[in-house]
C-alpha cells in the first residue's frame, strides 16, 4: 500500500515550515506540522517530497486565518518568501511498489524524494551524516534503514571553518541554500502510531 499523509506526517520535523501542494495546483503553507489538524489530508496519498520557496505571512504571532479559503491571499507587503518542505498530495496513489508494509524504510520513501539538490543522510545512532547532491547519488546501503525523521537545514561548505560568517553573507534565505535531512536508524521508532495496522484492525 502507498504512503498516506497520516503516516508521513509523523516523521516530519516539528520545527520546519511546510507547503502542502495538491494536484490542482493549489497549496497551503504552515509554519509547523502542529498547525495541521490531525484529520486534515490524512487519507490523501503522498506523490512527492521536496523543498520549495513559498510565501508566508510576516505575522507569526496570531493564529492563521482562512487556511481553507482558496480565494484568500497574503498581500505582498505582508508576506515573506521562505524555504519549506513541500509535500505533494493526490487522491490516488502512485504506482510504486512498497517493500515493507508495517514500517517505513528508506527504500520505500526514496522514490518520492525530489531529484535534487542536496541531501543529508543522518545516522540516528551517533548523528553522523553524509552529504549527497542528487538523489541518484544516495547509495543502496541505506535501503533497509528505518526512517526516523525528515527535515531541512542550512546547506554550507563543509570546508568553511567559519560557518557562522558564511551564513551571514547570504542576502536572503532560500531552498537553494538548504539541504533535505533524512534521519535513518537501525531500529524503528517506538512512538510512531502504526497507521497501517490500525486500518487493518478496523
Amino acid at each position: 500500500m502507498a504512503i498516506q499523509f497520516k503516516e508521513i506526517r509523523q516523521y516530519l520535523a516539528r520545527n520546519t515550515r511546510l507547503s502542502i501542494c495538491f494536484e490542482d495546483g493549489y497549496y497551503r503553507d504552515y509554519l509547523m506540522i502542529s498547525d495541521i489538524p490531525t484529520e486534515k489530508y490524512k487519507d490523501l496519498y503522498v506523490y512527492g517530497i521536496g523543498m520549495i520557496d513559498v510565501e508566508f505571512s510576516k505575522d507569526v504571532y496570531t493564529s492563521p486565518q482562512n487556511l481553507d479559503d482558496t480565494n484568500s491571499s497574503i498581500k505582498m507587503k505582508e508576506c515573506t518568501f521562505e524555504p519549506a518542505i513541500e509535500i505533494v498530495l493526490h487522491k490516488t496513489p502512485r504506482d510504486i511498489e512498497r517493500k515493507a508494509e508495517e514500517v517505513l524504510l528508506f527504500k520505500d520513501i526514496k522514490p518520492y524524494l525530489q531529484i535534487g539538490r542536496n541531501f543529508a543522510a543522518v545516522n540516528r545512532e551517533d548523528w553522523s551524516y553524509k552529504l549527497y547532491e542528487w538523489k541518484r547519488d544516495i547509495p543502496d546501503e541505506y535501503n533497509d534503514k528505518f526512517v526516523f525523521g525528515i527535515g531541512m537545514e542550512d546547506n554550507f561548505d563543509e570546508n568553511d571553518k567559519d560557518i557562522i560568517k558564511a551564513l551571514e553573507k547570504r542576502g536572503y534565505d532560500s531552498c537553494m541554500n538548504k539541504r533535505m535531512v533524512i534521519v535513518l536508524s537501525d531500529t524503528g521508532r517506538t512512538d510512531i502510531e502504526n497507521v497501517r495496522g490500525a486500518i487493518c484492525r478496523n
